[in-house]
């Protein structure tokens, strides 16, 4: 059975690099274009859109911006003001005037929801930005959120954006849509995330393994390019997300000072793209079957693991050593206190379902 344990290691690994180096981001190669972003908050708009922006003011090119909600509870709160200052700030030291911002201002949602605003602010909104798009020259960009962002307003202005860009029939567009942050796990997608968040369940080992710190990847597609032309665009950005001190400028350094993936949208992916996508939730996130079966093989090595050590100790401390009841009382024991933790909610579904197939391991080796 060893043989099989090691067997099944050797191909997990194999799979995980080779999905490691497949999940590469090509290098950005489109022209520069009159850019509209359309974002939920203040810094969003840096986060997402600055390298793109940075190439187009670089050729003379127009910078349009589009925030859907007021960053704050109330646009009259005085956070609301100041982020909107922020913005007006970073984005004049880039050169664009700030009546190139439109501030819809809505009321600013929880991170999960409900929506602050209603279905005729909504509506006013998408009216809004269809005025925009159909302002925009001919050719021009338009960066949204990608699909599958944790914030709800994210995922609204998303959705308003593209219904806008739908009713002006203006194919000539070219829509780019950029991850900022989400829960989404994916061997496929975000293999370092994804190992990650695995490895992270394994008790004792989530004390060596360091949560993911790096950028947001698609949840579903290809996966996007990055900007490799001139250090300038990433340094450019750094520098903006410090103006935004209301939102501590260099956490968002940390959170966000990466390469901004961009990836270019058809018009049939607008119109046929489903609203929801389809996940189960483990390992501390929103979880593709490619993670679930990562997470079966590690069960499967837990098992066959702890197999071979309940073997090897019965094989060698008996008859001497009642080391068979010894070890199932042992097993017994692991698992007892994991259903407690589990129940608590000391320790996830992922790490007790882990420890118990250690544990059915390790009785199972006492019997062989």
């Amino acid at each position: 059975m060893i043989q099989v344990d090691v067997l099944l290691v050797l191909l997990t690994a194999l799979l995980l690099i080779c999905s490691v180096f497949a999940r590469g981001p090509k290098s950005f190669l489109d022209p520069p274009r009159h850019v509209l972003i359309s974002c939920a908050h203040s810094d969003d708009c840096i986060i997402t859109g600055a390298e793109y922006a940075y190439g187009a003011v670089q050729k003379g090119l127009s910078i349009r911006v589009a925030y859907l909600t007021c960053s704050a509870p109330h646009p009259d709160t005085e956070i609301a003001r100041i982020r909107k200052a922020e913005a007006l700030a970073a984005w004049s030291a880039l050169g664009v005037p700030k009546e190139n911002l439109t501030f819809i201002n809505l009321r600013e949602s929880p991170v999960v929801g409900p929506v602050s605003y209603s279905e005729q602010e909504i509506a006013r909104a998408k009216e809004v930005i269809e005025m925009l798009i159909r302002s925009m020259p001919e050719n021009a960009a338009l960066i949204v959120p990608a699909q599958g962002e944790s914030h709800v307003d994210h995922r609204t202005v998303q959705s308003v954006t593209l219904r806008a860009l739908v009713n002006t029939n203006r194919e000539d567009i070219i829509v780019y849509e950029t991850p900022e942050y989400n829960a989404f796990l994916s061997v496929v997608q975000c293999p370092k995330r994804a190992i990650r968040a695995v490895l992270r369940c394994v008790p004792l080992l989530n004390r060596f393994v360091k949560p993911y710190s790096g950028p947001s990847n698609y949840i579903n597609g290809p996966p996007g390019s990055v900007f490799r032309d001139t250090p300038n665009r990433l340094a450019k950005k750094i520098e903006l997300l410090r103006y935004f001190a209301s939102q501590n400028g260099e956490q968002l350094v940390r959170s966000f000072g990466y390469q901004t993936l961009y990836r270019q949208l058809s018009f049939m992916d607008i119109r046929h793209r489903p609203n929801r996508v389809s996940c189960i939730s483990a390992f501390g996130g929103c979880c593709g079957v490619s993670v679930l079966a990562l997470g079966s093989s590690l069960l499967g090595v837990a098992f066959l693991s702890a197999h071979e050590i309940g073997t090897g100790l019965t094989i060698a401390l008996s008859p001497r050593l009642p080391i068979n009841e010894f070890l199932i009382s042992l097993g017994g024991l692991f698992a007892f206190a994991y259903v407690v933790r589990a129940f608590y909610g000391t320790a996830n579904l992922a790490t007790s379902l882990i420890v118990w197939a250690a544990v059915l391991g390790l009785i199972s080796g006492t019997f062989d």
